[in-house]
This record gives C-alpha cells, structure tokens and sequence, in this order.
C-alpha cells in the first residue's frame, strides 16, 4: 500500500495528543458527582487510539483510519465533553445511559460501577459513533478500487480490536497502584476477564464496528459539516 497523506496520519496522532490532553484537564477536576469521572473513559480512550496508531502503519487501511480517528474524536467531544452539564434530553441518545450514570458518580463511587460506567461509554462509541465516523471517512476518499479495499479492511481487521484489548489492559495499569486492596483485586479480575475471554471480546467489537457502518450506511447522510449525525 502506498504510504497515507502526511495531514491524515499527523491529523490522528494529533488526535491522540488531545485526548491525553483532554484526560489531564478531567483529572484536574473537583471530584462531584458527574464531574472528574468522566476521565475514566477518556484514559482507556486515549489509550486505544494510542495503540490503534501503532497498528496502523503500512495496513491497507491506514489512511482511511487516520481520518476515521479524527471523525471519532469529534463525536466523542460532542456526545460526552460537550454534554457534561447538558440536560439528558439534549444529549444524544447512544450515550444517554453513559450521562445519567456518570452524574451520580465520583471517583471515590464502588470500583463495579466505574467499570460499568467505562462499559456504557464504550459501547456508546464504537456501537453507534464509530459508523458515522467510518461513513464521514470514507466520503472523504476518491472513489475506485483502493477505497474499497480501504473500507472492506477496516470492517474486517482486527487491529482496532487487539487495539482496544490492550488499551483496556493499559486501564487497568493505569489504576494499579491504587491504595484500596478491594479495588486492586476488581482490576486484577477485570485483567483475567479480558484475556480469558479475548476471542469473544474481539468478535463482539467486529459485530459493533460492521453493524453500525451498515446502520449508518443505510440510514444515515452527512450533513455538510462531514460528521453524519445521529438518527
């Protein structure tokens, strides 16, 4: 495959920067209800595009991810940062749940409900964001065989699966030293799930990805801003 646009692949990695950035600047938060544990999804966040961008070089589908990664971002901003003190019903709808569980935790709430929480914010993105964002992105390519090529690669490769079970083990990492002993075993059991049952989370976030390119494919247009919205 010939090598991607250098704005497409610096596009993504300057996704990947903001998103550590974004973490930071939940972190720094008081943690109400609501309000610094919205920085849990956004470490495992920004932990998969971290290493969904090291998978990518020389894959047939690297260009089109670079500007999938970068259509992705903008929902996330849009369906999490920029509802964060929305009323629920301005919010839109796949990240809901997310919003009125979020607004009754704080960091300090019971490690289960954290990885709920994390669960509702994963499945919100890639379930129902991540088609709009592959749509976008693939408007965006020439027509002919090699855009083709790109789309049938991305909905079957495994990397952004790998890349989110890694993440998911880089979460956990993260929170490994935490002072509760009840909570560092939650994470260690939480670890020995996603390696134990890694084929079945790799065949479930393929059937997210595919199902919601085919929804938004055959449901959804663009609108002029190149972001398709949420029906």
């Amino acid at each position: 495959m010939k090598d991607a646009p250098k704005d497409a692949r610096a596009g993504a990695h300057a996704v990947a920067a903001t998103l550590a950035a974004v973490a930071e600047e939940l972190d720094a938060l008081p943690d109400h209800r609501g309000a610094r544990v919205h920085v849990l999804f956004a470490h495992l966040y920004r932990y998969t595009t971290a290493r969904w961008l090291g998978a990518l070089d020389g894959a047939v589908e690297a260009e089109l991810a670079y500007r999938v990664i970068e259509r992705f971002y903008d929902l996330y901003a849009s369906g999490v940062l920029a509802c964060r003190d929305a009323p629920l019903a301005e919010v839109p709808k796949p990240w809901r749940t997310y919003h009125r569980v979020a607004r009754r935790l704080t960091l300090s709430s019971p490690i289960f409900l954290h990885l709920v929480l994390v669960s509702l914010a994963a499945r919100a993105h890639i379930r129902h964001d991540l088609g709009p964002a592959i749509h976008a992105a693939v408007s965006g390519l020439p027509e002919g065989p090699d855009r083709a090529r790109q789309v049938e690669a991305l909905l079957r490769s495994r990397a952004s699966g790998e890349a989110f079970i890694a993440a998911a083990r880089d979460f956990i990492a993260h929170f490994a030293d935490h002072p509760s002993r009840w909570r560092r075993i939650w994470l260690r059991l939480y670890d020995r799930g996603i390696v134990g049952l890694r084929p079945i989370w790799l065949s479930t976030l393929q059937g997210w990805r595919q199902r919601s390119y085919a929804e938004t494919t055959k449901n959804i247009e663009p609108d002029q801003s190149g972001v398709a919205p949420y029906g």
